[in-house]
């Protein structure tokens, strides 16, 4: 049985998930310019710059602290900068929130936005709901996703019962629902085995197929190298490129990297 309200603590979900009634708008991908954000006296980033294109899975590598997380936070709406401009197909985060949210889908290392005493196909059923997507089209999409990150097998199991890997590929799942033009990703392969980071790694390929933005944070590149069309460095608030290649990769083609610092 589905329960129709969201927990206290999922208020960002929500947030990122509600729909709102706005034109289309032609997918531009992510952009950042010049953004900037501190906590206290430490300046997490400073003037740094990003752009991912649409078609193009960019991987951005960087120490924990660096601040991967706070850039996917202000992509999504739940951080705000305190100089620049960060925008989603062309969307300001902050004076476009709302239209920012329906297009994006955004999965954080740990979060808590999933019910435990609901099965993993009920988590997804109820927040297909939140996409405004119901009856045969979310039936499909929540089958799609289990099939691609390896969780129909286990998906009429409590939350509760699923290992920390399996809660990690659900929340990655829940983040597809509605097929966004951008995915915002937080170090989608820790706790996996290495099934899991077999899925995952082709889930997130196919996600930058089909056209979308797929920005991933990792404090290491691991097997996500191999899979980028993009690799990217936060290093003490400034994002620089891998290597000084124009185009690692071509939108909807993928390529393997060199990367050397």
């Amino acid at each position: 049985m589905l329960v129709t309200t969201l927990p206290d603590d999922v208020s960002y979900v929500r947030r990122i998930l509600r729909q709102s009634s706005t034109p289309r708008r032609e997918p531009s991908g992510l952009k950042a310019q010049l953004l900037t954000r501190r906590f206290g006296e430490r300046t997490i980033l400073d003037a740094a710059e990003l752009e991912v294109r649409p078609g193009v899975m960019a991987v951005l590598e960087g120490p924990n602290g660096a601040g991967k997380t706070t850039l996917l936070r202000i992509f999504a709406t739940v951080v705000r900068p305190d100089r620049g401009n960060a925008s989603v197909d062309g969307y300001d985060v902050v004076k476009d929130g709302a239209h920012v949210r329906q297009r994006i889908g955004a999965a954080f290392v740990n979060e808590r936005s999933l019910y435990w005493r609901l099965t993993g196909r009920e988590n997804l059923r109820l927040f297909a709901r939140t996409r405004g997507l119901s009856g045969h089209d979310a039936r499909q999409q929540v089958d799609s996703l289990l099939e691609e990150l390896d969780l129909a097998t286990i998906s009429r199991r409590w939350v509760a019962d699923l290992s920390a890997g399996q809660r990690q590929r659900l929340i990655i799942a829940r983040s597809g629902l509605g097929a966004p033009s951008s995915m915002l990703i937080d170090e989608p392969l820790r706790g996996l085995d290495e099934d899991g980071i077999e899925a995952m790694l082709s889930f997130l390929r196919a996600q930058a197929t089909r056209g979308a933005s797929v920005l991933v944070v990792a404090p290491k590149l691991d097997e996500l190298q191999a899979h980028a069309d993009s690799l990217y460095r936060l290093s003490n608030g400034q994002i620089r490129p891998w290597n000084d290649a124009e185009a690692v990769g071509q939108p909807g083609t993928h390529s393997k990297v060199n990367a050397h610092l």
